[in-house]
């Protein structure tokens, strides 16, 4: 029996017990010779004297209507009445189905935290924020065995990144913390997503578990502890790129929410055409992942990468994206597009170029929203939009609508 259904049977009233009350008070009450069996097998009812039965139950009648009339009432509701029963599923709880979702951000970032925390509150989601720490932070002596070698530079604020990011894994690990989402705090994602989320979750039960030992009896995941099931290490949802060439399959759901390949964004590779149906998301073994903008991890999962990083030499995601890869025993699985992206925002590490790869270098916050995002959470939320109902939100785009293009004033105009 589901959590759902144990918690409404918890809360309904106790049922009457009418035929137990009766034999055990109005007896008591009333000192009345009720018809008995004589030796000879004669009754004592006044059978012989209709008009006396009809009085002596009429008598009863009038000491236990209220009781009779009760019972009948409270028996009739019970048989007419059954609690209704609804299966949701856990993916739409204020943690997405996982045990925690944990937010990454420096202290001083209060121009980050304030939008994020608005739009998890628009779509009633429960974040917890980790502070984040940077290069200065880290004594050298828990540095990654190898970081900064094989003619590899590291630039500024990778380390404290990756730090930041293993010292979750590490609480999850000494916390026995099952499933957790980790994001980083310039995020963004769709006022839809618990829709979008139980697609992916069905998703990733039939890719991270292929090839089923035997495809003729496939698990029972109602005996999962997660929704997602219980066979994946990683789960990339937010990211800036990624690939899905190769030998796995490819889950494909109906998504109003995902954006078009007009709409699309990455700055590094993405599935090639074909590979997403029209109006869909897809789930699959990913490739050439790029960026930590949200990404799921099992227990077991941060197991593996918490001693993989030791050895570290090279930034968080482009370690993870060679362990996905290469290591069959690590599960790894993505989505396209992403689930959950990332706004233009100020960043703590140093890029050429002076910006995230958005082609300019931002120098204020503003509520923005996050790329290829069409109704914004961060955005609804700082408009009060939110509560508002769907047919109020604010979209960024129509679906079927070109994009508008960029040019080089708007980037101008942006950096002044």
């Amino acid at each position: 029996m589901s959590e759902y259904i144990k918690s409404t049977l918890a809360n309904l009233p106790q049922k009457v017990h009418s035929l137990q009350s009766l034999s055990s008070y109005r007896l008591s009450l009333l000192n009345i010779q009720f018809p008995t069996i004589n030796f000879q097998g004669k009754s004592s009812l006044p059978t012989r004297n209709p008009r006396a039965f009809i009085i002596f139950a009429f008598l009863l009648f009038l000491l236990f209507w209220k009781d009779i009339i009760r019972d009948v009432c409270s028996h009739v509701a019970t048989r007419r009445l059954p609690v209704p029963v609804v299966e949701v599923s856990s993916i739409r709880n204020n943690t997405l189905g996982f045990q925690n979702i944990f937010v990454l951000s420096l202290p001083e970032r209060g121009d980050r935290r304030t939008p994020l925390l608005a739009a998890a509150n628009a779509t009633n989601l429960t974040l917890t924020v980790l502070d984040a720490i940077r290069d200065r932070q880290i004594p050298q002596s828990d540095w990654p065995q190898w970081w900064g070698t094989n003619n590899w530079v590291p630039k500024d604020g990778e380390l404290g990144c990756l730090m930041s990011h293993v010292r979750t894994w590490r609480k999850m690990i000494h916390e026995n913390i099952s499933t957790a989402l980790i994001m980083e705090s310039d995020v963004d994602w769709d006022m839809r997503i618990k829709d979008t989320m139980v697609g992916v979750g069905d998703g990733v039960k039939a890719i991270a578990d292929w090839p089923f030992p035997d495809p003729q009896h496939p698990r029972d995941f109602s005996k999962e502890l997660s929704p997602y099931g219980d066979k994946w290490d990683l789960m990339w949802i937010g990211h800036c790129g990624i690939n899905a060439d190769g030998d796995g399959r490819i889950y494909a759901f109906n998504d109003s929410s995902a954006a078009d390949e007009d709409h699309a964004w990455n700055f590094g590779e993405r599935p090639a055409e074909g590979h997403r149906p029209p109006g869909t998301r897809i789930v699959f073994q990913p490739r050439k992942t790029v960026c930590t903008t949200s990404y799921a991890m099992s227990l077991a999962g941060a197991r593996k990468f918490e001693k993989l990083f030791k050895e570290a030499n090279s930034p968080i995601d482009l370690k993870l994206w060679d362990h996905c890869e290469h290591d069959p025993t690590t599960r790894c699985v993505g989505t396209w597009p992403q689930v959950i992206s990332m706004t233009e925002s100020k960043t703590n590490i140093k890029h050429s170029g002076g910006g995230l790869s958005f082609g300019h270098e931002v120098t204020e916050e503003k509520i923005v929203a996050g790329n290829a995002i069409q109704i914004s959470a961060r955005v609804n939320a700082h408009l009060g939009l939110a509560d508002k109902g769907p047919t109020k939100w604010k979209s960024e785009w129509v679906t079927g609508e070109k994009k508008k293009e960029e040019t080089a004033d708007d980037f101008t105009d942006e950096s002044d």
